[in-house]
């Protein structure tokens, strides 16, 4: 949450046309969405403010999306996170609490999962 009360997305894909993409998708939802092309700079941003929220790729420079959700969960426990993949991954290999968002996802499941976690977050 930021300091007004509003949720904060953190947004980490090393695709920057996805980012763009789901920033003007998600132009509407409520809160601060903040934008990252790597896990280093993720975890840098989420050290500067803590997201509410975070919806990682699974592929990136330097680090896969699962170990950068385990690194920011272990900043912050309960974090709500999910990973936005083209692959289900492997059964063994995902924490039952983290949400799988498959490429393309569709707007509304993405708007869903934002504003369920965001909802929970209060």
């Amino acid at each position: 949450m930021t300091a007004d009360g509003k949720p904060s997305y953190l947004f980490v894909d090393e695709d920057p046309l996805q980012l763009s993409a789901l920033r003007r998708m998600l132009r509407d939802v409520p809160g601060t969405k903040r934008m990252a092309t790597s896990g280093e700079e993720a975890l840098q941003m989420a050290e500067e403010e803590p997201p509410s929220v975070v919806v990682a790729a699974y592929i990136l420079p330097g680090m896969d999306g699962l170990t950068l959700l385990a690194a920011l969960r272990a900043r912050t426990p309960g974090l709500h996170c999910a990973l936005h993949t083209t692959q289900w991954p492997a059964r063994d290999m995902l924490p039952p609490d983290i949400t799988v968002l498959l490429k393309p996802c569709p707007p509304e499941r993405m708007r869903a999962f934002l504003m369920s976690a965001a909802t929970e977050e209060k």
